[in-house]
């Protein structure tokens, strides 16, 4: 799954379009001079450079209980936290 798959999917789970921007990397270095948080996000990026092959066939060997969750099943989880926290109410 791409980047922007995911994006597709996470867009399904929430029932709206979310949008995303591709940043050149020559922006990210002069906001690095600027910002602590880019200058740290840089040490990150060599990541994706390249495809992130996950292979769990080794687990599901070893582990042929464990269900593993889905891509959908987990963006769904983190909306249903997201919603449970915007209805808590307020202590502070």
């Amino acid at each position: 799954m791409s980047f922007k798959d995911f994006i597709t999917l996470a867009s399904e789970v929430y029932g709206r379009k979310l949008e995303y921007h591709v940043i050149p990397k020559f922006i990210l270095k002069i906001g690095a001079v600027f910002s602590k948080r880019l200058s740290e996000l840089q040490e990150l990026l060599p990541r994706y450079a390249h495809d992130n092959i996950f292979d769990v066939s080794k687990f599901k060997k070893r582990f042929p209980e464990f269900r593993i969750t889905t891509f959908r099943e987990g963006i769904e989880q983190i909306k249903a936290e997201q919603e449970t926290v915007r209805q808590e109410p307020n202590l502070g």
